[in-house]
């Protein structure tokens, strides 16, 4: 079988995630790192260097280099819109970090120009590669939960200053503190990844959804505590329990329940109980298993993507997946502002979309 011909990926961004993204993808296999650009140039030669990749000087150098294919754009959420169209209107096929934009509005109009320009559009929700989260798929889907009941999130840490002020990052910069650049705080930046793999997980999505947060210890203009509860589509129901503050040990699961049993994920692995035979084991007894290989959960993105380009098939990770992630967000935020239930706006295809 031949070969596939790796794709020409430049790198928009050089902080953090971004640095951690375009190793990523230099460990895929998959790609060949085309360019870095960054407005911060010592932060953008400092990451090409590493990567032995060319420096590029502008945005617009990016856009106009032809041996540029695809885009990673790995910047503050307020600028995915902008350079997702730019990059669509020169042809590039665009891989965009989480969350897709930071409101409906402005996903669809990426959306569009994606289509229109005839190129493919795909979000960073890859923690649904880790293993264990693909474990707790396999024994969902072979029947261990029977029908879904129930769904829950708990998922707290602390954050101190530094964060909401980016003195952490080689490019420090406060956009994570400002509502107008970041959409949103802690669901929208840090849960939205946990809300993408339990719907993957499920195949289950909230149809309504009330929930309260408020900033009770970040120097930010956004959440940093949050609660949310949800009518599931299938008659079930799911919460969110999270926050940036909680000092101390952190807390991190997720709970799944169904007619015939319960299953719990966890940094610590995947434990269930069913009243089924399901992966070769007895019912009625508490599984828990811990041992799973490593993985770039990133790179698996990554490879995931090229691959779809040289096949010129939909991403895995597509845009309606989200689109879905981002609507049960932001209904949450009108939740609160409103002080009731607002029902989660479902996904309509546009004409021409396939």
């Amino acid at each position: 079988m031949k070969a596939m011909e790796p794709l020409r990926l430049a790198i928009a961004g050089a902080g953090g995630i971004a640095q951690h993204n375009a190793r990523s993808a230099a460990a895929s296999g998959a790609v060949r790192i085309a360019g870095v650009f960054d407005v911060n140039h010592r932060a953008a030669r400092d990451l090409a260097r590493a990567l032995r990749a060319p420096f590029l000087a502008s945005w617009e150098a990016l856009l106009a280099d032809p041996a540029v294919e695809a885009v990673l754009i790995s910047t503050p959420h307020h600028l995915h819109r902008p350079m997702t169209i730019e990059a669509a209107a020169h042809g590039k096929h665009v891989l965009v970090e989480k969350p897709v934009a930071n409101n409906l509005l402005e996903a669809r109009q990426m959306d569009l120009a994606c289509r229109q320009a005839g190129v493919q559009l795909t979000v960073n929700y890859s923690f649904r590669y880790l293993p264990r989260i693909r474990k707790a798929k396999q024994l969902i889907d072979d029947g261990a939960l029977g029908e879904i009941a129930g769904i829950q999130i708990i998922n707290h840490q602390f954050k101190d200053a530094g964060y909401w002020s980016g003195a952490r990052s080689n490019s420090p910069d406060d956009w994570r503190a400002s509502r107008a650049k970041c959409g949103g705080g802690y669901l929208i930046m840090n849960v939205c990844h946990v809300i993408d793999y339990m719907s993957c997980l499920t195949g289950l999505k909230a149809d309504r959804v009330y929930a309260e947060y408020a900033t009770r210890g970040s120097p930010a203009e956004v959440e940093d505590i949050v609660s949310v509860s949800g009518r599931l589509s299938n008659g079930g129901v799911c919460s969110i329990s999270a926050s940036s503050i909680m000092r101390g040990t952190g807390q991190a699961e997720e709970r799944v329940w169904g007619t015939n049993g319960s299953l719990i994920v966890s940094g610590e692995g995947v434990s269930f109980y069913s009243t089924r035979p399901v992966d070769g084991r007895r019912p009625g007894k508490l599984y828990t298993l811990k041992k799973f290989p490593e993985v770039n959960w990133t790179a698996e993105w990554i490879r995931g993507f090229a691959q779809s380009v040289r096949q010129g098939q939909r991403p895995e990770i597509s845009f309606q997946q989200a689109w879905e992630n981002l609507a049960f967000i932001q209904a949450a935020y009108e939740s609160m502002e409103r002080g009731s239930a607002v029902g989660v706006e479902p996904y309509v295809a546009d004409p021409g979309t396939s």
